[in-house]
């Protein structure tokens, strides 16, 4: 038999209004007096051992307020030594006290405390008698529950039928209004179904906020609703992306040929000269030929510069190079980098700063990290003067490594910042002195720092540039 969704959350919420007052209610009345029992054991053998700590023969104010703190908690002290004489009790009869809870039962008492519960109908449920030697003295130490453990669980029960009368009655009046809440929407909800499964596509569906279910319910009917719309669209987007994929391809394609354009261009001039220096060999002697002979070997190092950095480029983007990542310590490897340049530095007169920190670390490939710095270093010294200044620095930034090379020069223009790091860039001002103007040296730095999860870029400064990199720092082995 089918039922409205109403009534079946009416009559679910009534079993398990139900279930749980009827299982707390059986729980209650089973359970509670051994849990009773049992934190009040706990808690007067906690009471028992402070005492045990105290000086009973000098108690002062603090220690009063340790057998308050237990009082609190329903608990009462009796406490005489050796003569019967009241040490401490919690009221004010003490010697009424102490004659009624030791001196006639001192035959009961030992130097292993023992927590005795009680199921009479006395005042007290749970006692514990013990005898605390100190100094020689033995003080006899009796410590009660002074609330009736029937009485107080009477009164919790009788609270709790009246607490799961009230819930259930108040219950019932909040489901109804929610069962009936709750089915208005889906109400709605069939009778679009119905419009769509006739064909009417246009079909609006009212967002409903006051239930997730529902709601997304509806967003679901929405979406098919929809879905035949939307396909239209999305062969629109399909084509504007293929357009701009064969636009960005086409750009692609461009950069390449300049690129190749500009290698064959720097070829041509070292190529020129050794072509022109070894006619000239035919004829030289003596210094003339050493001085071609050394013309020759500067222009084909320069061929050779070209090549490997073609190379480094290639295998760069090829990943023909497996990275072998380790924990390295930047300061070591930046301050080994550096002595090989000693020699140029003091070459070109130039004045080295280097502020390296300590326990800078960092997981990474060292010979790509090497490679970086080293073009970093290669860039600077090209574009310093002699006489000029370089600032080489390592240190901590949050939990980043970061790695500057600055120096003294001529600044960046603002509009080639973004350039200067594409491999297929040439700056305006071309040199056949150096390979640097085909931007390879930076492009290598821009994927060496990337496929370590680093950051690079450049900035201007006062009376120079700042090349510099970050890599993530890492612990120390």
């Amino acid at each position: 038999m089918k039922r409205k969704i109403s009534t079946r959350i009416f009559m679910t919420y009534w079993l398990l209004v139900f279930i749980i007052a009827g299982g707390c209610a059986l729980c209650y009345k089973v359970f509670f007096p051994l849990y009773y029992d049992m934190v009040k054991d706990r808690q007067i053998r906690e009471a028992y051992m402070d005492i045990e700590d105290l000086d009973l023969a000098r108690l002062n104010k603090d220690d009063k307020s340790l057998f308050a703190k237990y009082e609190d908690e329903n608990l009462s002290f009796t406490i005489a030594n050796e003569d019967l004489k009241p040490v401490y009790t919690t009221r004010n009869n003490r010697k009424y006290l102490v004659y009624k809870n030791i001196e006639m039962k001192k035959d009961l008492f030992s130097k292993t405390p023992e927590v005795m519960a009680r199921n009479s109908k006395l005042k007290e449920t749970t006692k514990l008698r013990g005898i605390i030697t100190q100094n020689n003295i033995d003080y006899y130490v009796v410590i009660k529950d002074t609330i009736q453990k029937v009485g107080a669980a009477g009164v919790s029960e009788r609270f709790f039928a009246a607490a799961a009368t009230i819930m259930a009655i108040l219950g019932s009046l909040v489901i109804w209004r929610f069962a009936k809440s709750l089915s208005a929407p889906v109400e709605r909800l069939v009778d679009v179904t119905d419009k769509i499964a006739a064909g009417r596509l246009e079909t609006c569906v009212e967002p409903e906020e006051k239930q997730e279910e529902v709601a997304r319910l509806a967003d679901n009917i929405g979406i098919m609703a929809e879905k035949l719309r939307r396909n239209k669209m999305e062969i629109e987007e399909s084509r504007n992306q293929q357009l701009r994929q064969n636009m960005n391809q086409e750009r692609a394609d461009k950069m390449h040929k300049e690129f190749m354009a500009n290698i064959s261009h720097e070829l041509k001039t070292p190529l020129a000269v050794i072509s022109s220096q070894s006619e000239m060999l035919e004829y030289a002697e003596g210094e003339k030929k050493a001085y071609y002979l050394s013309s020759i070997r500067e222009e084909v190092d320069k061929i050779s510069g070209m090549v490997g950095g073609l190379l480094d480029v290639s295998a760069m983007e090829h990943h023909m190079d497996g990275i072998v990542q380790k924990t390295l310590d930047m300061k070591e490897v930046m301050e080994y980098i550096v002595m090989k340049y000693e020699g140029l530095v003091k070459k070109k007169h130039l004045h080295l700063e280097t502020f390296l920190e300590e326990d800078c670390f960092v997981y990474g490939d060292q010979e790509y990290i090497e490679q970086a710095v080293n073009n970093y270093m290669m860039n600077a010294m090209e574009h310093i003067e002699l006489g000029g200044r370089l600032r080489v620095t390592l240190k901590k930034q949050k939990d980043e490594i970061r790695v500057g090379v600055y120096n003294t020069g001529r600044q960046i223009p603002q509009e080639d910042m973004e350039r200067i790091w594409s491999g297929f860039y040439t700056t305006k001002e071309k040199s056949a002195k150096s390979f640097s103007n085909v931007g390879l040296g930076l492009y290598i730095v821009q994927n060496v720092v990337a496929m370590q999860n680093g950051t690079c870029g450049v900035k201007n400064l006062p009376e120079g540039v700042e090349f510099w990199f970050t890599l993530p720092g890492v612990a120390a082995i």
